[in-house]
């Protein structure tokens, strides 16, 4: 059997024997049925437990509107223009609205970054900010059950009006991308992060494709809760980036309709468990660098037999993408010593280092990329090979000629039960 892999913006090919093969898996496939601004105005019009924009809207009001930032891959850009004419129809001056970046602990989004992020002339137009995270502009609005002391960026409790927008999509411990998760990490002070993270990332249940019993999500729920946004848009995207559907109103009903439809993509049941599992990043941009593209390490984990190996195929041309994750990789001999540290402060990238050595616990990591060889044989301990092919060989001499294998081309968006 051919499989052909996503490489960056090409494609590697992977020859298995048919004998071997258990099943190649890819997203379920849904098509768009109307374009992105009909899904989004539609949405916008038929709220699930809130009002509209324009019902919610009064001349003189002050919005916010939070947005994703650069690392993720929402298009707000679409759903810009619709949000505004609402507002503007209501009276809202484009003086009265400001743009809050989520970014949590990220980096602050540079202005270029901003006008492709918000399309049209939105970042020249509107007063526009990053959450910076370790600012003094943040205040104390409660604490959740489980002890999280939330302080949210002022700006956006010093408005009238309260708008989240994002996209849903899976994330490997928090259940889902979208909802909550732009109050909690996205505008919320350091300390309020850090406790989120430190109490709730190595519960059992903190994990992708997870909502109820997820204890990242609930809290992160609680905290957005005491945030009392009036209005929450988020989008769906299929696996080429098309929206195939958009849900507004409140921020939790929102994040469980999106959560469904991406569960009805990417959820893909399998017969059996495997020997071997060879997967891909679903090529640029998922594969830009290792950090990205050990995503789809991290779900064929669902799928790999204990001992068993995952070959992956991730170009990587900016390399490890993270300098904590190699720095951790470096210092660290074991995830007990890591998940020590975190427990102290939450480090991302530590949190990845820790998932990786985690996973190689389960299985042996084969790769076939363009990256450094020896910082990936030395530093993050994964066997390299020069073609897909050598890689799937040794993996059958070592696992046995009657080794069952599975393939998931597009690994970072397959979430294989």
């Amino acid at each position: 059997m051919k499989v052909k892999l996503p490489y960056g913006n090409n494609f590697l090919e992977a020859n298995i024997p048919d004998e071997n093969v258990i099943d190649v898996i890819y997203p379920n496939e849904v098509k768009p049925e109307a374009e992105a601004g009909e899904y989004i105005k539609k949405a916008m019009a038929n709220p699930m437990g809130s009002h509209r924009i324009m019902d919610m809207a009064e001349k003189g009001m002050k919005v916010s509107l939070v947005v994703d930032d650069n690392t993720r891959p929402c298009p707000t850009w679409e759903m810009m223009p619709h949000v505004m004419d609402e507002l503007e129809e209501a009276g809202i001056k484009k003086e009265d609205i400001s743009v809050i970046f989520a970014t949590g602990t990220h980096r602050e989004v540079k202005h270029e970054e901003a006008k492709r992020l918000l399309g049209g002339n939105y970042a020249d137009e509107l007063r526009y900010m990053s959450n910076n995270c370790k600012g003094d502009d943040f205040t104390y609005i409660g604490t959740t059950s489980r002890g999280t002391d939330v302080k949210v960026k002022n700006a956006f409790l010093e408005s009238d009006l309260k708008i989240l927008l994002g996209d849903v999509e899976i994330h490997y411990f928090a259940g889902y991308g979208g909802g909550r998760k732009s109050i909690l990490p996205g505008i919320c002070h350091y300390s309020t992060i850090q406790h989120n993270y430190t109490t709730n990332f190595f519960h059992p249940m903190s994990k992708p494709g997870k909502l109820d019993g997820n204890p990242m999500y609930e809290n992160m729920t609680e905290a957005a809760r005491l945030a009392s946004p009036d209005f929450c848009l988020n989008i769906v995207q299929n696996a080429n980036h098309e929206i195939v559907g958009a849900f507004a109103g409140d921020f939790d009903m929102v994040l469980r309709k999106g959560a469904a439809l991406v569960d009805k993509m990417y959820k893909v049941k399998v017969s059996e468990k495997a020997d071997i599992v060879v997967t891909a990043a679903d090529g640029a941009p998922h594969d830009i660098n290792l950090y990205q593209a050990y995503k789809a390490i991290h779900l064929a984990l669902n799928v790999v037999k204990d001992g068993g190996i995952i070959i992956l195929a991730a170009q990587c041309p900016d390399g490890h993408g993270s300098q904590p994750y190699h720095d951790w990789m470096s210092r660290y001999e074991t995830k007990e010593e890591m998940q020590e540290e975190l427990s102290k402060e939450f480090v991302p990238g530590g949190h990845k280092a820790f998932y990786h050595l985690k996973a190689l616990d389960k299985a042996k990591f084969f790769i076939v990329s363009d990256m450094d060889r020896e910082m990936l044989e030395k530093v993050f301990r994964m066997n390299v090979f020069e073609s897909v092919d050598d890689a799937i060989n040794e993996a059958l001499r070592i696992k046995g000629r009657d080794a069952r294998v599975l393939v998931i081309p597009k690994g970072t968006t397959t979430l294989p039960i």
